[in-house]
């Protein structure tokens, strides 16, 4: 059954609260089949010369016969967004809920870099809780998607600029530690994956940390050499080169333990013969906990990269990587 459109009453009853905030109804951009409210843009202060100029879109939307959403979307010159969102019953509590979240948390600047935070409130949460995280460094785009799903892990995307592709190393992300997955080269760009663990209040608070990273990371990097990488990141990269082998070392040292315990006296040695017997199931273990899903593969030695830049014209051949 199709939910009957909001009527002229229903938005003036609506918008009170709203009114009292300083926030203005703009009737033409209202959509009253879909019972969706929309607000005159408010201009926002602040005292960050590179955020001058934010903008605030708000939008409350019925989604059903007591329930409502509140959107509120943070807008820069630049055309950069963040967004927060919460369901609730009483529309006055959820701008009151928007409200005590400040925009300053939602956007953050560095040397090189900006960066975007979507946010969602939750119930059981102590504090808003991150959806999606976006880093914009030398022109490229990065952008986290955090699941709200206990335990999954955050997809990550790096993409250039429309018409351009990056040529980069598959390391480029995973020398920042274990939590960082290697990334693969898709039509939309480079994807990986991000570990995240524990609660929603947890994982949000080490998604909003690794992203700062990860910006801070690109925005140094990007504006270096592409040589300049495998130079200052050597040892970092050789980890992450044992951590890719780790699934193929299992199966070595496996076949390894098969063809050596046949030649061990084990019942003088019952303390070998037990690590050996468990040697197997350590391993595997160890694999898996290691990375989300673990690719039997060998892993490319890192080597010093030829090309001048980072970025390429998007041609219809594969671009080369730099290992």
């Amino acid at each position: 059954m199709t939910a009957a459109p909001l009527t002229h009453h229903d938005i003036l009853a609506l918008v009170a609260p709203f009114t009292c905030s300083g926030r203005l109804v703009d009737l033409p951009a209202c959509d009253r089949i879909q019972r969706r409210m929309v607000f005159k843009p408010l201009d926002h202060a602040t005292e960050v010369p590179a955020l001058s100029g934010l903008r605030e879109l708000l939008a409350l939307e019925k989604m059903g016969a007591r329930s409502f959403r509140l959107t509120r979307t943070l807008v820069l010159p630049s055309g950069l967004t963040a967004r927060l969102e919460v369901d609730g019953t009483e529309p006055a509590d959820l701008l009151r809920q928007v409200d005590a979240v400040p925009a300053a948390q939602h956007l953050q600047t560095g040397e090189g870099f900006f960066i975007a935070r979507f946010y969602t409130l939750h119930p059981g949460a102590q504090a808003p809780v991150l959806t999606r995280g976006v880093v914009q460094a030398h022109g490229r785009t990065l952008t986290m998607t955090v699941s709200a799903v206990r335990s999954v892990s955050a997809d990550v995307l790096l993409a250039a600029p429309s018409g351009q592709a990056l040529a980069i190393p598959q390391d480029l992300l995973a020398v920042l530690g274990w939590a960082w997955s290697p990334l693969t080269q898709t039509p939309p760009g480079w994807t990986g994956k991000f570990r995240l663990r524990g609660t929603l209040d947890q994982r949000t608070r080490r998604a909003e940390l690794a992203l700062q990273r990860a910006a801070v990371h690109l925005a140094q990097t990007l504006a270096a050499a592409p040589c300049d990488f495998h130079d200052q990141h050597l040892l970092a990269r050789w980890r992450v080169v044992f951590r890719r082998a780790i699934p193929i070392l299992t199966l070595v040292f496996i076949l390894l333990t098969l063809l050596v315990m046949p030649r061990l006296d084990l019942d003088s040695m019952p303390g070998v013969w037990t690590v050996l017997y468990q040697l197997p199931t350590v391993l595997i273990a160890f694999s898996f906990i290691t990375q989300d899903l673990p690719r039997f593969e060998i892993p490319p030695w890192p080597r010093r990269a030829n090309a001048t830049g980072w970025l390429q014209s998007r041609v219809a051949d594969k671009v080369p990587k730099a290992n």
